[in-house]
């Protein structure tokens, strides 16, 4: 990325300084819930562990975290000082594709555009709701209430595997009816004519 003057360099520097504090909070967060639940889990082997192999649990997540978000910061920074006009226009181009559609195919690419993080959640709340409906039977074993949540929540997966399937088959002919993206190269190269005759 090139930093183009010191007010740039200094506004950049400070960005990235943020996001990395950020990140070692989150990473600090992660690892104290990764210690917490070695000590609960292992005490004894947690006991036996040397300083550096402590220190190495609380550093590791909380650096890695910090480098992690420092990182995205300064990409977020280059995309908002450098890439900003171009993606002003593409969010333009998506918001006139939007108003395009109808109410039904809205609701879709709503759906479809946060369909990993609806899956795992429903996936995760089906697990969960799989037990708590099956610990409610007082005659079962443990071991038999395992297996019937195991059954109910498998069941559960395969709808939603069903279901992601019929959002791509969707998606698909969603994208035919759209005309055939523009490669980039050539738009910028469109926009440089566009500006050289208009200069």
């Amino acid at each position: 990325m090139k930093i183009l003057d010191d007010e740039e360099r200094n506004e950049h520097w400070n960005t990235v300084l943020v996001e990395g504090i950020k990140g070692c909070v989150v990473g600090a967060g992660c690892a104290a819930l990764f210690v917490g639940a070695v000590k609960r889990r292992y005490p004894t082997h947690y006991l036996k562990f040397n300083l550096s192999i402590k220190a190495a649990m609380w550093a590791m997540p909380t650096i890695g975290m910090g480098a992690f978000f420092a990182d995205d910061g300064s990409w977020k920074f280059d995309e908002k000082m450098y890439r900003s006009d171009y993606l002003q226009e593409l969010e333009k181009q998506k918001l006139e594709r939007w108003e395009k559609l109808s109410t039904s195919d809205k609701a879709f690419t709503l759906v479809n555009d946060n369909k990993y993080k609806i899956i795992i959640s429903a996936w995760a709340a089906s697990l969960y709701g799989s037990w708590y409906f099956v610990n409610k039977d007082k005659y079962m074993t443990v071991a038999q209430k395992a297996v019937q949540a195991r059954v109910y929540a498998q069941a559960i997966t395969v709808v939603l595997l069903l279901s992601t399937l019929l959002l791509s088959m969707h998606e698909r002919e969603l994208a035919a009816k759209e005309p055939a993206p523009v490669p980039e190269w050539k738009r910028y190269l469109a926009e440089q004519e566009a500006a050289k005759k208009n200069a």
